[in-house]
């Protein structure tokens, strides 16, 4: 006589699956989407997601040896910073047109962006913070404690990286237009 062999723990996992997987995707598509808790809440999901931290001593740290690479620079050009913008933007420009930073050293060119967003800091009153958001983390420029934010190291190096050299003083001029319009207060300018 052969033995049988015993089919029913395969039977039943089958049976289990074909259960409990519909039911799972059932429950989780009703979970999914956006709960009723933030529906009816005053804080929107966006700054959920999103962290402003003051800068960290690191990140201080960094942005001043940054700072001191494009002194440098200017340096060489027999130029300093000075915190005016017209002069430290024709600086910056000249840097940038005699090549004294290659279109794919993004850091250096970042480094632009750090002294491009201090004169951005000093014209509009904003402030540098840590801003982290599901996209990453940045050093950007807010305005007090407003939702106005600008986030200028990346600004010269995005556009030069890619071969697209948009005047530094164009840069400035338009972002500083269209940040003013945003600040508080600024239809009874």
């Amino acid at each position: 006589m052969v033995a049988q062999l015993s089919t029913s723990r395969v039977s039943i996992q089958l049976k289990l699956r074909r259960i409990i997987l519909p039911l799972l995707w059932l429950v989780l598509s009703i979970t999914s989407g956006t709960p009723s808790w933030a529906q009816s809440s005053i804080i929107s999901p966006s700054s959920i997601d999103r962290r402003l931290e003051p800068l960290s001593p690191i990140d201080q740290q960094f942005m001043a040896a940054q700072r001191a690479k494009i002194e440098s620079l200017a340096n060489q050009l027999g130029q300093q910073l000075t915190g005016i913008p017209e002069r430290d933007l024709a600086t910056l420009q000249r840097i940038l047109e005699l090549g004294l930073i290659a279109p794919d050293d993004t850091l250096q060119l970042q480094a632009l962006g750090v002294v491009l967003g201090d004169l951005f800091a000093a014209e509009l009153n904003m402030n540098w913070i840590v801003y982290r958001d599901p996209a990453g983390r940045s050093r950007a420029l807010q305005y007090g404690s407003s939702e106005v934010f600008l986030f200028p190291v990346t600004m010269i190096s995005r556009r030069w990286g890619v071969g697209h050299q948009r005047a530094v003083a164009d840069i400035f001029d338009s972002n500083v237009a269209t940040t003013q319009a945003k600040l508080p207060g600024a239809n009874w300018r």
